[in-house]
């Protein structure tokens, strides 16, 4: 993109990652100018910011190095554009979180100088690297950034060295920019929080000899170290770890409950602790069995808030469990306990997940990762051809789980379908629709106006993501998401596969037969009195297919005469829609289902849509898949 839209730029690939201090290096060896701007390519620049900063260092010759305010995407202040250095007190207090507990004492806020106002200019020890402006003399002077630093580190170790000469390092708001903060490092491959704290470690001992009184507390910053690293791994983990206690909570509680009602009420025994107690090899196979079950199922990766994923993950417990009852006879103890148990952990590992749904639904809480099926609402900002292009892109990305709600602008919005309102009442209008996701093109509003933006929406739980101008990706907080798919060809259809047609069938088979017997009554009386209308419809590779629908205003009365076609094999539980052979031939290549994808997107969709959606079911096909869309369409959640 930069050699054919900028083909004046010089531009340097390095065939491997030489590391941020190298890589700038190289930048700065073939350079010319004045002054020096390093910048990193995850950042969004004020159309002010260069005019501003090199005007503050034209006058201020004592300025050795100077860097803007550094805004996250949701509009809050990046704590690293302004920071002291670290001396072993300020940096334990950094390290294990106190600094965030007081961050306006001077004291406990030192590292991040948090008790300074940020919207003033302040000479400070160190300034953000993701944006550092300064003279060529600073170089030529001091030397460029310490190549031993190999991520992180080297923009803390270059102001010290500027700080020594006795130059000033300035943080300057009068402008401000935005750092999508770790773009870079989530897709590197390599242990970055090892890293940064390596970094850490590195710069302390670099400069240990300088600060005497250093020594007498090296061990509080190498056990901060320590606590901090740690923390950082478990937050990369917390939420496998929470969903796991949460679930292995449950099945405890499932337990407990179960082993009082079932001893009290039938066995009319006195039920204790002990009586727990004695359950124990029991309680222990049902959650060996839901380890492995789960571990199978992959429930705490990416799918750890999938309520469907988590309901077949008990089903699977109980019967492994309930299974080795039978074999190991050392805890063949009360079935029903066992069943009990199944009943309330299912309820209560799928109750949580869809708590936490409703929250993010109702933006109580913020989730930027793991949204379940077709629940990410999002408003499109404007109304011009890109914002058309991009809402197109979202409408086919099946993959992202988005439902475009509509789009806000403050321009003409004639002929627009879905408008939903103007932007100056974009706080009410994400509260009306329960929008959790702007999507902003780039072109639509410049930074200074987008800054404004991110602060009137900070603390609604909207996720703001930006896409570049003619790109095909979402740039949001700490991830970026690709719109364009994938090529059928480059992929396995595992639909087609023939265990998978078996598991498919089998699964309509069994659960048709049972829902048929069930609502016997029902088909004897509109069937009798022949209440029932006759469809043609069309199916796979062209040809028709004729169906049943019982006369009732009800739309659950209408599906549970198709049950008789889905025994027969005309119809599928989940599959394509349910087109008149009145239409078009849409060329189908998925069975007409009951529900499916096109039924959770709730929108309007032609013939294009339709075979989008086709190439993503058959691309994702498993039961599991079915199965979660069956659950989400009967709960509608």
């Amino acid at each position: 993109m930069v050699e054919n839209e900028y083909p004046e730029i010089k531009l340097f690939k390095n065939k491997e990652n030489l590391g941020f201090s190298k890589a700038v290096n190289i930048g700065i060896d073939n350079s010319n100018g004045e002054f020096i701007c390093v910048l990193n390519p995850d950042t969004l620049v004020s159309d002010n910011t260069f005019h501003e900063l090199l005007d503050y260092l034209k006058k201020n010759q004592n300025t050795g190095c100077i860097g803007p305010k550094i805004l996250n995407p949701d509009g809050s202040l990046q704590l690293p554009c302004k920071r002291s250095f670290p001396n072993p007190l300020s940096a334990f207090f950094k390290l294990i979180g106190l600094s965030k507990i007081f961050p306006k004492s001077k004291y406990f806020g030192k590292y991040n100088l948090t008790f300074l106002d940020e919207n003033k200019i302040h000479n400070v020890d160190a300034i953000s690297g993701s944006f550092m402006l300064f003279p060529r003399l600073i170089v030529n002077k001091i030397g460029a950034f310490d190549e031993s630093f190999f991520m992180y580190g080297e923009d803390l170790d270059f102001c010290h060295r500027i700080k020594q000469l006795g130059y000033a390092i300035i943080y300057n708001p009068a402008t401000s920019i935005i750092h999508y903060k770790g773009e870079s490092s989530k897709t590197a491959p390599y242990d970055m929080i090892q890293i940064f704290y390596t970094a850490l470690h590195r710069f302390y001992n670099k400069y240990s000899d300088l600060y005497s009184s250093w020594k007498y507390f090296s061990f509080l910053v190498s056990l901060g170290i320590s606590i901090r690293k740690t923390l950082a791994y478990l937050k990369v983990y917390s939420t496998r770890i929470i969903s796991g206690i949460l679930d292995f909570s449950s099945i405890l509680f499932s337990f407990t409950i179960a082993i009082y009602f079932w001893y009290s009420n039938y066995h009319h025994e006195m039920v204790s602790i002990s009586t727990v107690q004695t359950h124990w090899l029991l309680i222990l196979d049902f959650i060996l069995c839901w380890a492995i079950s789960s571990y199978w199922l992959n429930l705490y990766k990416k799918d750890y808030l999938s309520y469907g994923r988590s309901l077949i993950v008990v089903l699977i417990t109980f019967f492994l469990s309930a299974t080795s009852t039978y074999f190991i006879s050392v805890i063949a103890y009360s079935r029903a306990v066992l069943f009990i148990t199944f009943l309330l952990t299912a309820i209560i590992s799928a109750g949580w997940r869809i708590g936490i749904y409703i929250l993010y639904r109702y933006r109580k809480i913020n989730l930027s990762m793991s949204t379940p099926l077709f629940t990410r609402r999002a408003a499109i900002l404007g109304t011009g051809m890109e914002s058309m292009r991009v809402g197109d892109l979202l409408h086919h990305t099946l993959e992202s789980h988005f439902i475009l709600m509509g789009f806000i602008d403050d321009g003409n919005h004639s002929g627009t379908d879905k408008f939903l309102g103007r932007l100056d009442d974009v706080k009410g209008l994400i509260k009306n629709h329960n929008i959790n996701e702007i999507i902003i093109p780039e072109n639509y509003i410049n930074i200074r106006k987008l800054i404004k933006l991110l602060d009137k929406l900070s603390g609604m739980n909207v996720n703001c993501k930006l896409v570049p101008k003619g790109e095909k990706m979402l740039i949001g907080k700490g991830m970026v998401e690709n719109l364009a798919g994938v090529p059928l060809l480059e992929i396995e259809l595992p639909l087609f596969d023939n265990f998978h047609q078996f598991t498919k069938r089998s699964f309509d088979v069994f659960l048709s037969s049972i829902l048929i017997f069930l609502t016997i009554p029902v088909h004897l009386y509109f069937l009798l009195l022949k209440q029932y209308d006759r469809e043609k419809i069309w199916s796979v590779n062209g040809s028709q297919s004729e169906i049943i629908r019982y006369r009732s205003s009800s739309k659950l009365i209408q599906d549970i005469s198709l049950l008789f076609m889905i025994l027969n094999g005309t119809l599928s539980f989940v599959g394509s829609q349910i087109i008149n052979s009145s239409s078009n031939n849409p060329q189908l290549i998925v069975k007409p289902g009951v529900t499916g994808l096109p039924h959770l997107k709730a929108v309007n969709i032609d013939m294009n849509y339709i075979r989008k959606f086709e190439n993503y079911y058959a691309m994702q096909y498993s039961l599991i898949f079915d199965i979660e869309i069956l659950l989400k369409s009967i709960f509608k959640i």
